[in-house]
């Protein structure tokens, strides 16, 4: 053996050796990417395996392929920054609108600061409105509890005077009833009368006769003397 294959055989040993030692230093303290993939929610891990093995990522929304490799911290590692990529996007979308937005307050702010004056004064006036239809319905509200009173006593005194009403009416008929009985007893009276009257006329007359007839027979008595 030749002194250069005795060098190039330590040279394939010390680089096996090496080799070895980082394997087993990647495998001891490196990082876990099976826990590294589950992390990674918003993508789709596929694994095929064979002759040529190979792990692929998809976007779970949309199915968009995003690496290929048969080599796993490879496809993790373009996930990964397929999504720092996906959020700075966003995040430069979302900062975008900021920029306007901070003048559109700043000009919002100077009209709500007039417009707030402006309802100062009209809150102003509206409270003395307000206080003021509170004592228009105070107002009201003791004219109402008067006029309840007064009609309560209106209503007492007209069922006073319906009673009274219903009582002349009970008299009105006491005193029709009383005056058809006295009606009556002036008819019967009035007959009576009557009969009375003629029982007079008759004896009236039955005493002119007797008168005559007593003239009549004194006359012939004195005649006969």
């Amino acid at each position: 053996m030749t002194r250069f294959s005795k060098i190039l055989l330590v040279l394939v040993l010390v680089s096996s050796i090496a080799f070895m030692g980082f394997a087993a230093a990647s495998a001891v303290g490196g990082p876990n990417w099976l826990q590294e993939k589950d992390k990674l929610t918003n993508y789709l891990f596929e694994y095929q395996p064979g002759e040529n093995p190979t792990w692929t990522v998809k976007t779970r929304r949309g199915g968009e392929q995003i690496s290929s490799s048969p080599v796993l911290a490879k496809v993790i590692v373009a996930a990964q920054k397929h999504q720092i990529q996906q959020q700075n996007e966003q995040l430069s979308e979302i900062t975008k609108p900021i920029a306007p937005m901070e003048k559109a307050i700043k000009n919002w702010e100077q009209i709500n600061q007039v417009d707030r004056q402006a309802m100062d004064t009209k809150a102003a006036e509206l409270q003395q409105q307000i206080a003021a239809l509170d004592t228009q319905i105070t107002q009201l509200a003791n004219e109402g509890i008067k006029i309840s009173q007064q009609t309560l006593e209106i209503n007492q005194e007209a069922a006073e005077r319906r009673a009274d009403v219903f009582r002349l009416q009970d008299q009105i008929d006491e005193i029709r009833n009383e005056k058809y009985l006295t009606q009556e007893q002036q008819k019967t009276l009035r007959d009576y009368i009557a009969r009375i009257e003629g029982k007079v006329h008759r004896l009236q007359r039955q005493k002119t006769l007797l008168e005559k007839a007593v003239k009549g027979s004194d006359t012939q008595e004195f005649t006969k003397k």
